[in-house]
């Protein structure tokens, strides 16, 4: 078993730019390093800062996925669409 980190893809481009198109992400490791921040400020031990920032991460990837979930319903919608525009989109009867 090694110790070292595994090699990193080069990316040429900045955090800024990949989270462009993802600002609610963004803003959401924004918060959670803020949140990091104040509880280091406020004295938190290294083990309630860790579960803090776990738990943020948590809900954070289960913000992520369900923001692709939903992209990913928009894309098959418009494929549909395109592919049989004779197709009516169902809708709840009022």
């Amino acid at each position: 078993m090694s110790d070292e980190l595994p090699k990193e893809k080069s990316s040429s481009k900045s955090l800024d730019e990949r989270f462009a198109n993802r600002p609610h992400t963004y803003r959401r490791l924004q918060e959670i390093a803020d949140e990091m921040d104040q509880a280091i400020a406020d004295g938190a031990t290294a083990d309630e800062a860790e579960a803090m920032a776990i738990e943020q991460i948590r809900k954070l990837g289960g913000e992520m996925l369900a923001d692709w979930a939903q992209a990913k319903q928009q894309q098959a919608l418009k494929q549909a669409q395109a592919t049989h525009p004779e197709s009516i989109k169902h809708i709840k009867k009022k």
